[in-house]
């Protein structure tokens, strides 16, 4: 250990604060990580937004992992059903469907690289920036522009009723043949 590295240990005893860490812990892959993220942007906390760079997103490292899983599946400016994205996103990511929401979603959204279109009965997830300008990942480069025209919605392959329906055939089908 150098001079300029130091290592910091705290009991923490609230229940609340307990929480937060380990959600950063699963978020970030490990404790020491968590807690540089947070000591990061304590650290950056005193910038105003005028002095912020706009192009500059800051969302935890899964979140931008699910945006580019999002892309992979409908490129920018393209649909996806809330309901589908959470199970892609739960299973690429290797997280609880359940904590989707909170720890990819939202931060997308707050930060403009997903926005939700509310619909009658369903809630769709748009890929992409408001601002048509798009998030460049450092190692995938410029990702193409979104076209005007409207793109065909991504799904996890129609109604589930008609899913199960087939499964359960296949399912009497091999009972049947045993």
């Amino acid at each position: 250990m150098t001079d300029e590295e130091r290592v910091a240990k705290a009991p923490i005893r609230d229940e609340k604060r307990l929480k937060a860490l380990q959600e950063a812990e699963q978020e970030h892959g490990s404790m020491a990580d968590a807690v540089r993220y947070a000591l990061d942007r304590l650290a950056d906390a005193n910038e105003t937004e005028a002095e912020t760079d706009p192009e500059a997103v800051d969302v935890p490292a899964k979140a931008l992992e699910g945006y580019w899983e999002l892309v992979d599946w409908t490129d920018v400016g393209g649909r996806i059903e809330l309901g589908t994205a959470e199970s892609v996103l739960a299973n690429k990511l290797n997280i609880p469907k359940a904590g989707v929401l909170s720890r990819v979603i939202k931060p997308l959204v707050d930060e403009n690289l997903l926005w939700k279109d509310w619909e009658y009965e369903e809630v769709w997830l748009v890929v992409g920036r408001r601002d048509g300008e798009l998030l460049n990942a450092p190692e995938q480069g410029s990702t193409p522009e979104a076209s005007s025209a409207p793109s065909e919605a991504a799904t996890d392959g129609g109604d589930p009723r008609d899913r199960l329906d087939e499964l359960a055939a296949a399912g009497g089908e091999v009972t049947d043949g045993a």
